[in-house]
């Protein structure tokens, strides 16, 4: 599903990110504040966390996530061994003092900028959102996670992004849902 125009994801209640109102500033110049923290506080520490790691929390989704970019040939292409046989070597478990971390340093930032180079860069006449879009407010409009039980529709997980790369953990999701 598309919501070209944010609609959705307004009545859900996410967040509209720095100066929503403001129709003269530009939305990437919006943006642009809200790497920084501005409208999006809990931008920098997710950001941060990408570089730094975290000793505490598993989140085995990164790796997947590196060796399908990887696989594609997506920039960078060289964080894990892939062998023939599609046994996987994760070079960051090699650092010294953290390669036995849960989430390496490094790790989840080189996925970021596999994503950032390979697909939002790369497909960004695909992906970039329309002139009508844009005055809508969804550049920096920011997004959530819903997860319902198809039977009787009832909320079984909920999250909204407290900021850019601030989003909902796959593995919290999966244990609320057990």
């Amino acid at each position: 599903f598309t919501d070209p125009s944010g609609v959705a994801g307004r009545k859900f209640g996410v967040e509209r990110g720095w100066k929503p109102e403001d129709a003269e500033m530009s939305p990437y110049l919006k943006l642009f504040g809200m790497l920084f923290g501005l409208g999006a506080w809990a931008t920098l520490p997710a950001v941060i966390g990408g570089y730094i790691g975290n000793p505490l929390v598993p989140q085995p989704w990164i790796e997947d996530a590196l060796a399908v970019g990887q696989q594609k040939g997506r920039f960078p292409g060289n964080a894990l061994d892939i062998a023939d046989d599609g046994t996987i070597t994760n070079k960051f478990t090699e650092l010294p003092l953290v390669g036995g971390w849960e989430r390496r340093p490094l790790e989840l930032a080189t996925l970021r900028l596999q994503n950032m180079m390979g697909v939002s860069i790369a497909k960004w006449k695909d992906l970039a959102p329309s002139e009508e879009a844009l005055k809508d407010g969804v550049l920096t409009q920011l997004g959530g996670c819903v997860v319902v039980d198809s039977s009787n529709g009832e909320e079984l997980f909920k999250w909204r992004d407290p900021g850019i790369c601030a989003v909902a953990n796959f593995e919290d999701v999966v244990k609320d849902l057990a």
